[in-house]
């Protein structure tokens, strides 16, 4: 019984964020820089809230310099926040 709680337990603790689509957000025509800061936001956000398989990133130079950078960071902080916290 242990077992089988950790496990869900586990599930639902990953569950709450899941890998930023940079290949779809491409796809869908936002710049690569928007992008890049997207992708280290969303794993920047769900570290803050808990989640043990990412970091914070953020590529502080890009931030201070890059205004798509930035915007995309971000967004991709709120949402990672967002996701893993409806979970919860």
């Amino acid at each position: 019984m242990k077992k089988a709680l950790v496990a869900l337990l586990l599930a639902f603790l990953v569950a709450g964020c899941t890998p930023a689509n940079r290949k779809g957000l491409l796809a869908a025509g936002y710049a690569p820089e928007y992008v890049d800061g997207y992708v280290d936001g969303y794993s920047a956000g769900c570290h803050t809230i808990g989640h043990p398989f990412y970091r914070f990133t953020r590529d502080k130079v890009r931030y201070e310099e890059d205004s798509h950078y930035k915007k995309g960071w971000e967004d991709g902080f709120i949402i990672a926040r967002s996701d893993y916290a409806a979970v919860w």
